[in-house]
């Protein structure tokens, strides 16, 4: 969508869906759209230019705020401008079509994928004891003596609501990471051909899958709270 001279596209998840980022990246810059940022929504944030044939790549940073100064300038020396991040974690680059990407084999990409999901991991982690208080307490309150009146109930269910995706969310992410390892367990194979890998993932199906999946853990955790009511 376009908005006052801005286009505006969700991103497919720079966590998992790299690849399929920097095509979307490439094909807008040579229909006449500058990369700008994504913004805290997912949407991927573009302004009219004049197009360019250029190649982007998307990676994760794993080390300190000491080390960003020479991993900026590693890509820089391989022949990539940074354009833009995302928390500080996520960086941005653009390149000539033939520049070589900077993972030189399987092995250190591999540790790349793993160091990302690891940190992302420990991100959520938090999450889960306060999605368990949120749903501990609407438990506790089936079991009091009183009227449950409408309003009761609806408090009942807003914080049943919220405990189950407080607490799903960080197993939302393991859940992501084993279905990535089992449909794309050859992504590490393609480090250096990653337009080639975007061909091979499907995100809608995969989308839709993990939204059944989901429904069916979410729809349990509520089933146990809600035994109650």
């Amino acid at each position: 969508m376009i908005i006052n001279g801005k286009k505006y596209i969700f991103s497919r998840g720079v966590a998992f869906y790299p690849e399929k980022e920097m095509e979307i990246l490439k094909e807008q810059a040579q229909q006449g759209w500058e990369f700008r940022k994504m913004n805290v929504l997912g949407f991927l944030t573009f302004i009219k230019a004049a197009p360019e044939n250029k190649k982007f790549s998307v990676d994760f940073f794993s080390g300190s705020k000491d080390d960003l100064e020479e991993y900026l300038s590693l890509y820089k020396e391989a022949g990539w401008e940074s354009i833009a991040n995302y928390k500080k974690k996520y960086f941005y680059f653009k390149a000539d079509p033939y520049t070589p990407t900077i993972y030189s084999d399987e092995e250190s990409y591999g540790v790349r994928m793993y160091k990302e999901w690891i940190w992302m991991f420990w991100q959520h982690l938090l999450f889960i004891p306060i999605g368990l208080l949120l749903f501990w307490v609407p438990v506790q309150m089936g079991k009091w003596k009183m009227v449950h009146s409408v309003w009761f109930i609806s408090v009942r269910m807003l914080l049943m609501f919220f405990g189950t995706f407080f607490t799903v969310m960080p197993l939302s992410v393991i859940l992501n990471v084993v279905f990535s390892l089992i449909i794309y367990k050859d992504r590490r194979k393609f480090y250096n051909r990653p337009e080639q890998f975007a061909k091979k993932q499907k995100f809608r199906r995969d989308m839709i899958v993990l939204m059944i999946i989901g429904a069916i853990i979410g729809a349990l955790m509520s089933y146990t709270g809600l035994a109650d009511f």
